[in-house]
Parts: structure tokens; C-alpha cells; sequence
């Protein structure tokens, strides 16, 4: 939000450098500048531009993401915000890494976990816990916009995609197995000796031949 600010406020510093010599003013027979600064508005113009620089990237992120949720989700449409720090103090849901409306599609991950997302696309062969965990949120988020509310089946749905999903993102087929079976046999286990809110995603079914599984082609956990 603050570099969008910034970039408004060079933008129209630039204009009024660029105007100063083009409008007269109310009471006066000429404008105010008889030359336009040059080194000026080059640099009023090069700041307008930085500090456009990361709202753009945020929001090319966004677009990039809500087009692959829609297609994990099973081509049902989803659109992805990324909350800022402010924003997330203003969610009710501050609590949850990410929640999404099943009847809208609209998916927000909470700061930072956007950019966590980020920074496994980056580096999936040297993805660590966390980054791992936020595209288990993508996953986990999509499910939802497919029509589940339940959190056990959606978690245990979004487990079975997470190779999917990966893949999907761009990355490589071999690291997107290697990550999605660690998130089963890791975090989501975890879950299930956590208890309290976490294990409410958690289910001993969702497992290779239990009641859970989908039996997908490219499942996480097939062969």
C-alpha cells in the first residue's frame, strides 16, 4: 500500500513539474516555469516507476496464482489475494495461514505466506518447511473452492493434489513428488500428534487404501 502511495505521489509531482509549464494560473498572464526540468522529471518519473515496481509484481503474482488455483480447484474459478501486513490485522481470519470463500472462489493467504510461495518456486529442490507449507496452502485453499468445507476432507484432498499442484506451478516432476510426499509424511502427520486446531485437519483414513484416498493417477502418495 505505502509503494503505491509513493508512486502516486512521484506521478503527480512529475505532472505538476510537467503542467507548470503548460497551465496558466488563475490571476497570472503565463505559466508559472518557462522550461521544463529535465533531470527532474526524469528522476520524479524513474522513482514513479520503483515504487510501482512492487505493487506490479504483487499483483502479476496474484493473477498467476489465481489462474493455477483454478485450474487445481478443477477449473472452477478462483482468485488469490495476497494479504499485506495491514491487511491481515483487518482479517478476521488472522489466525488461519489462508481461507477461502467455497461460494465466491476468493482465496487470501495471510503475510508472508505469499511470498514464502515465492520463494519455493524459486528453489523447490531446496524448498524448506515453510515454503513447502505454502503450497499445501494453495492446494488445501483450492479444494475449498471446489465446494468442500469440511477441513479433514479438504486437507486430506489438497495431500493427494499437492504433487499435482506442483507440477502445475512449474516444477519439475521428480521435486514435486519429493515435496508433496515430504508435506504427507511431515507437517501432516505432525497434525495428527498436535491435536487441538491442527488435528482437525488431520484424519487417520486419509492414508494409501483407507477410506480417504481417491485413488488419483497422480496421487501424492502412488507409485
Amino acid at each position: 500500500m505505502l509503494w503505491l502511495v509513493g508512486s502516486l505521489f512521484f506521478c503527480w509531482m512529475g505532472l505538476r513539474e510537467l503542467f507548470s509549464t503548460i497551465i496558466t494560473p488563475t490571476g497570472y498572464d503565463r505559466p508559472l516555469s518557462k522550461n521544463i526540468s529535465i533531470p527532474l522529471l526524469v528522476l520524479y518519473t524513474s522513482l514513479t516507476l520503483a515504487f510501482a515496481w512492487t505493487p506490479f509484481q504483487d499483483w502479476r503474482f496474484e493473477r498467476f496464482l489465481s489462474v493455477k488455483a483454478t485450474e487445481i480447484a478443477d477449473f472452477h474459478p478462483a482468485k488469490v489475494h495476497c494479504n499485506t501486513i495491514f491487511d491481515t490485522f483487518l482479517d478476521t481470519n488472522y489466525l488461519a495461514a489462508g481461507h477461502a470463500d467455497p461460494k465466491t472462489g476468493y482465496i487470501v493467504f495471510q503475510y508472508p505466506w505469499c511470498k514464502r510461495l515465492g520463494a519455493y518456486l524459486d528453489h523447490p529442490d531446496k524448498a524448506n518447511r515453510e515454503e513447502i507449507v505454502s503450497l499445501n496452502i494453495l492446494t488445501h485453499e483450492s479444494m475449498h473452492v471446489r465446494g468442500e468445507y469440511d477441513e479433514a476432507k479438504t486437507e486430506c484432498q489438497a495431500v493427494q493434489r499437492n504433487y499435482r499442484a506442483a507440477k502445475i506451478l512449474g516444477v519439475p516432476d521428480s521435486i514435486a513428488k519429493t515435496n508433496a510426499q515430504n508435506y504427507y509424511l511431515g507437517e501432516y502427520q505432525r497434525r495428527g500428534k498436535s491435536g487441538g486446531m491442527a488435528g482437525a485437519y488431520f484424519s487417520k483414513e486419509c492414508a494409501p487404501e483407507k477410506a480417504m484416498d481417491e485413488h488419483l493417477s497422480d496421487s501424492s502418495w502412488a507409485q
